[in-house]
């Protein structure tokens, strides 16, 4: 921790220096800067973040209801201790502090909102458009009204109401059109629309309606290699089984609709509100593998040849489509001076469906050809690739996935105001229920090849040949690639026939084992007090959550379907307490404690687990848990926050999170084993157990100001910087102690933004260190991903008061993905490649 000491005090005294001389009196600053756009979200965000009573980080809407980022996980990205894990070139996942995304409690206007996306509790924040909601709280340390589930935060979603807008009418719409570097013809494309009013003798009633839609059509490449194993005579000091180049392309699109209703008397507020958001992918991946063993090197240890080996085609086409609707009605009321209830109640439906399919052509192309001189390395058949004629059909498998979830919530909370014991002060006491029914339904048809007499190749069937381009010179071929239309026109009617032969043993486990019903239900009560003497503020509270966990799954023993439960009864006593001194008008100290829960992931506590096929004779099994005890945190934080100017604000805090029971799936391969009563080359086990305990240390910084100091143009200048140092581990009881999974040791974002007069622009960089996944049965088998830096930039230029043209840039540096194993960086087991993106578009405002 030294280092990260010794960076932390650097960066704090260079934004000290630049806050001392920057400070003007109040008056003359304030004159000097335009509260609008970048400005007045910065404004929002600050003054929420003062004004908490526990630790919250805020991205909000500015003046006219937008948020920096039509991406919500991009836009919280922003904020400290905040990393993002990108899937296909967009931010989907968010870890905070170093603790894995489905360890976040997830609520959309303070009711959990559950997830759509199969049976995981990690919620991916591209499923929302980011412009139909005022703002998203990043709450890192929780008050005791607040849901307990939460080890990294708790992220609220708060849509917008016609109450958020300056103006009683509004409208405003945007549209863009876009262009990828790796796809040429399919321009993505973006438009919103928001309307509404307020109206009544008094402005007491207000509608809002707002819609959303995106259509991003793309392309990516991907290198894959498999198992690197120790080789003595390597200069790498190992290899792996396999390479495989991949060709993505894929359709994203997303369609969101928000509604809120709201009346404001003079003592009672009612409120009606809803949210609908489709996502749909539609994903076409053909893979070229070309697997390599018995490697005879040269001297250099680089080069070689494979004596061993086995060329593979797969096309593998799938269709994702994941929803959210959930409605919402509540308000709230003061009676007598100094009493206030707040009462509400939510109804969420998410849903996933997920079709794909998956063919598979084998051959022998001989001796290989391997060169790893660069990270991306190369195998190359000597006597060329196979034709489509010497590629012999081996595997179809058919998936079919859906799951469903309903949930009902409700809550009451009653206040009471303590004005002799300060302004701010209040006892307050509440409860709530949520009642959640879930369940997930797997099914997955394999079939192999006939006989010999029967038995097909390639040839007929293949398409057009692929250059895979993933970056700095390294191009791969791809191919014989199988033809999408082809292969389904010669499927369609032979399925169970003789070239085409049901595996009954694997479709039956693929059947039952990944299927499951659970019912979960949470009661809640909670009591808590914030006493305001002043410069010293106190704000303690208990809460108390009762989980009644229900599930239902299935196991398989020689092919005999048994139905299996679980059943889980437990109650958590999370305390907080957070004391608030604020010696000045700018400046406020937090030290808080706080106890969170993380509860297991569904498919962690399903029964029977999950089995999948990924090649002929090659099974994955993953198995359930149902008595995994669920994580518990016990946090303790410490912050400094200084607001020198409007606008400007300079943080700095410390952290340690001491987690019990924590979750972690620990991996192992079997060669040549048996799964239910079949007999496979390679199987690859996993299985989720509770670790002895895990800890989480880190320091938080972040700065912000607007340079209005400076001379003519460029007082329109400003600067936003954050960083974040975590050290972390976690105890095994096989291994000792390792990395936190999911965890990076470093996140940092730099962001430098220009708003005066019609222009406004901005260049934004954030780091994702690197970090563990998951760990194996031994350290060699680790996995982690490596640093992912993003840069992007935008610019908007003001045509009228109420017409803006704009263009952005995204990916600017064409950052791949990439992950590698046993903690060594060259081990690589994925680079994805995804280009650079380009929009430009325009926004109408009044």
């Amino acid at each position: 921790m030294t280092r990260f000491f010794a960076c932390s005090i650097s960066f704090l005294a260079l934004a000290a220096s630049a806050a001392a001389h920057a400070q003007q009196p109040a008056g003359e600053e304030a004159d000097a800067i335009v509260v609008s756009g970048q400005r007045a979200q910065q404004q929002r965000s600050i003054e929420e973040k003062r004004s908490a009573l526990g630790i919250v980080d805020v991205t909000a809407a500015d003046e006219i209801g937008q948020l920096p980022d039509k991406n919500v996980a991009e836009a919280v990205e922003r904020l400290p201790g905040v990393g993002v894990q990108y899937d296909q070139g967009e931010g989907r996942y968010v870890a905070v502090r170093g603790v894995p995304s489905s360890l976040n409690g997830y609520t959309l206007n303070g009711f959990e909102i559950g997830n759509p996306d199969g049976n995981t509790r990690a919620l991916p924040l591209d499923i929302l458009s980011g412009q139909l909601l005022n703002r998203v709280e990043v709450a890192k340390v929780k008050t005791a009204d607040m849901t307990g589930q939460g080890i990294g935060a708790t992220i609220n979603l708060v849509t917008q109401t016609a109450f958020d807008f300056d103006k009683p009418f509004i409208f405003q719409a945007n549209g863009q059109v876009g262009y990828q570097e790796l796809r040429k013809g399919d321009q993505p494309v973006k438009g919103d629309v928001t309307v509404g009013t307020r109206f009544g003798a008094d402005e007491q009633f207000g509608i809002l309606l707002g819609a959303s839609y995106s259509d991003r059509t793309y392309t990516s490449y991907g290198i894959y290699p498999d198992d690197w194993a120790p080789d003595a005579d390597a200069a790498r000091g190992a290899v792996p089984v396999n390479i495989k180049y991949t060709d993505y392309r894929l359709r994203r699109e997303r369609i969101g609709a928000s509604g809120s209703l709201d009346w404001r008397g003079d003592r009672t507020q009612l409120y009606v509100r809803g949210v609908y958001s489709k996502f749909t992918e539609d994903e076409y991946r053909q893979r070229f593998r070309l697997d390599f063993s018995n490697i005879d090197w040269d001297a250099n240890g680089l080069t070689g040849l494979a004596s061993t080996s086995e060329q593979r085609s797969d096309l593998r086409t799938e269709y994702k489509e994941k929803s959210v609707l959930s409605f919402m009605a509540g308000g709230s009321t003061e009676f007598g001076d100094d009493w206030k209830l707040d009462f509400g109640a939510a109804r969420t439906r998410n849903e996933v469906i997920e079709p794909n399919q998956l063919w598979q052509f084998r051959g022998n192309p001989g001796d290989v050809a391997v060169d790893f001189t660069d990270k991306l390395f190369s195998a190359v058949p000597v006597d060329g690739y196979l034709t489509p004629s010497e590629l012999g059909f081996r595997q179809y498998t058919a998936q079919d996935e859906y799951g469903l979830e309903k949930t009902w919530q409700a809550r009451a909370d009653l206040t009471r105001k303590l004005p002799t014991l300060g302004d701010n002060s209040f006892v307050k006491i509440g409860a709530n229920g949520r009642w959640t029914d879930k369940r997930f339904d797997s099914a997955n048809a394999a079939y192999t090849r006939g006989s010999a007499a029967n038995r097909f190749t390639l040839n007929g069937l293949a398409g057009e040949d692929v250059i895979v381009k993933l970056g700095n010179g390294h191009d791969y071929f791809l191919g014989p690639v199988i033809s999408e239309e082809l292969i389904k026109d010669y499927t369609e009617g032979r399925l169970g026939g003789p070239q085409f032969v049901l595996d009954t043993a694997s479709t039956l486990a693929n059947d039952t084992l990944g299927d499951f019903n659970l019912d979960e239900n949470v009661f809640a009560g909670y009591a808590m007090t914030n006493l305001d003497f002043g410069s010293v503020a106190v704000t303690a509270g208990l809460r108390v959550e009762r989980t009644e966990l229900d599930i239902t799954g299935f196991l398989l023993e020689d092919d005999v379907v048994t139905p299996a439960q679980g059943k889980r009864r437990y109650t958590d006593w999370l305390p907080s307490l957070v004391v608030r001194a604020t010696p000045s008008d700018n400046t406020v100290f937090r030290l808080a404690y706080s106890r969170s829960v993380g509860r297991p992931q569904y498919e962690d506590l399903s029964p029977g687990g999950e089995v999948s096929v990924e090649g002929e004779n090659e099974l994955s099994v993953s198995s359930g848990n149902p008595q995994l005890k669920p994580y518990v945190s016990d946090a303790v934080d410490l912050t400094g926050e200084w607001y020198f100017a409007p606008g400007g604000m300079l943080s700095v805090g410390a952290f340690a999170k001491f987690i019990r029971n924590p979750i972690f799936t620990q991996s192992f391969t079997v060669f040549d084993g048996s799964f239910g009563g079949q007999t496979y080359d390679r199987i690859d086990f996993s299985q989720t157990r509770n670790a002895e305990r895990g800890d989480i240390i880190g320091l938080e910084a972040a700065y912000q100001q607007q340079l209005s100091f400076l001379p003519g143009l460029l007082s329109g200048l400003g600067v936003n910087l954050n960083l974040t140092l975590i050290d972390a581990s976690l105890r095994m009881p096989d291994r000792g102690s390792i990395d936190f999974p999911e965890q990076s040791k470093l996140l940092w974002g730099a962001q430098l933004f220009y708003q005066k007069g019609p222009v406004e622009a901005s260049v934004a960089y954030h780091h994702t260190g690197r970090a563990l996944i998951s760990p194996g049965d031994q350290a060699l088998t680790d996995t982690y991903n490596d640093d992912l830096r993003r840069l992007d930039a935008k610019i908007g230029v003001d045509l009228t008061r109420n017409v803006r043209l704009f263009a952005e840039g995204q990916n600017l540096t064409d950052e791949p993905t990439r992950q590698y194993q046993g903690g060594v960086r060259d081990w690589v087991v994925q680079n994805e490649r995804y280009g650079r993106t380009f929009y430009v578009g325009a926004s109408v405002r009044w």
